[in-house]
């Protein structure tokens, strides 16, 4: 009985010890340890905010450690993780632009202390480089050629489709072929610092996830490339065409008659009767009076002499002569018109 249990006591202590070994190595091989740390700032470069797209890496001065490579966005860099390193706590940190320039602004390493501080730290820290990096030039390479075997989703996918390929962040083609099930396309970026980067294919969007490392002068068949379900395309509405409106000709319009003055009637002079004009009564012709004939003394006293009213018997009579006969008369015509005068007067 005692045996029994001595045994019995001696398995739960190995037992004990057999787990405890276990979950020491769990423990050892488990979760990796969060005790480093997230820095994030902004990012100047000769004065200005940096660009996008620089590349900022940091390292702790006197070791291989050498952070991921985060890049610069609204001249700013997040999540650039450091650590943890162990036993190099007061080290300084620098920071380098694009493997050419170190920061001028650096800061010390301490690693963090999981215990009583929340684990990963984040740190705020802004990073200033003095001048901008240099442009690398491009050394050309040779074209590479890749075809073979391609599937959608487990199908074919449409010929005529679209296939693009990237080479880093650098270098990006579309074109092509696609028959069938094969696939056949020519990349040529023109830089020898892409060899060995690594070659992706998109179709429709889709990454495949088959890469080949980029050679240049490359000639690479029978690559087999799968891509998840091509999404349906979305059906592009026929437009309606729109009634086009035929331009009529413009009318000409009628010159506008210019209006003919208003003849205004002449009037037609009324005939006024003229008036009658009254006859005046014409007085009876004037009594001629009777001439008294006078006979005529001759005068003595010489022959043929005589005065202005000596006629000369038998020969033409004298002015005297004349006178005398005409005087009569005259005078029976001045009365005439006299009476004539006043018998008008007395009309009106």
């Amino acid at each position: 009985m005692k045996r029994r249990v001595v045994t019995a006591l001696l398995l739960a202590v190995l037992f004990a010890g057999v787990v405890g070994a276990g979950s020491t190595s769990t423990r050892a091989q488990g979760f990796p340890s969060l005790g480093f740390t997230l820095y994030q700032g902004s990012v100047t470069v000769a004065g200005q905010p940096a660009a996008d797209g620089l590349e900022i890496r940091a390292r702790i001065v006197g070791t291989s450690h050498v952070s991921p490579v985060v890049t610069t966005e609204n001249g700013r860099y997040i999540a650039l993780q450091l650590g943890p390193v162990e036993n190099v706590d007061g080290s300084e940190i620098e920071f380098v632009l694009e493997n050419q320039i170190v920061a001028t602004t650096r800061d010390t390493y301490f690693i963090p202390n999981c215990g009583a501080e929340p684990c990963p730290q984040s740190r705020v820290f802004n990073v200033v480089f003095a001048s901008a990096p240099l442009v690398p030039t491009a050394v050309p390479s040779l074209p590479a050629r890749y075809s073979g075997f391609i599937s959608a989703g487990g199908a074919l996918p449409p010929d005529l489709s679209s296939l693009t390929v990237r080479i880093g962040s650098s270098y990006e083609v579309t074109g092509g072929s696609i028959s069938g099930d094969d696939f056949s396309i020519i990349v040529d970026p023109q830089d020898i610092s892409l060899t060995g980067t690594a070659v992706e294919f998109f179709l429709g969007g889709i990454r495949s996830t088959q890469t080949v490392p980029y050679q240049p002068g490359e000639i690479l068949a029978n690559i087999i490339l799968t891509f998840s379900s091509l999404p349906e395309p979305t059906p592009v509405p026929t437009p309606v065409p729109t009634a086009t409106s035929v331009p009529q000709p413009t009318a000409t319009p009628a010159p506008t008659a210019t209006p003919q003055p208003t003849r205004t009637p002449t009037p037609v002079p009324t005939n006024t009767p003229a008036p009658t004009a009254t006859a005046t009564p014409t007085p009876f012709p004037p009594t001629a009076t009777p001439q008294v004939e006078t006979t005529a003394t001759p005068v003595s006293g010489g022959d043929e002499g005589g005065g202005l009213c000596s006629a000369n018997p038998g020969g033409p009579a004298s002015v005297g002569q004349i006178g005398i006969l005409l005087a009569p008369l005259a005078l029976a015509l001045w009365v005439g018109i006299r009476r004539r005068t006043a018998a008008s007067a007395t009309d009106y």
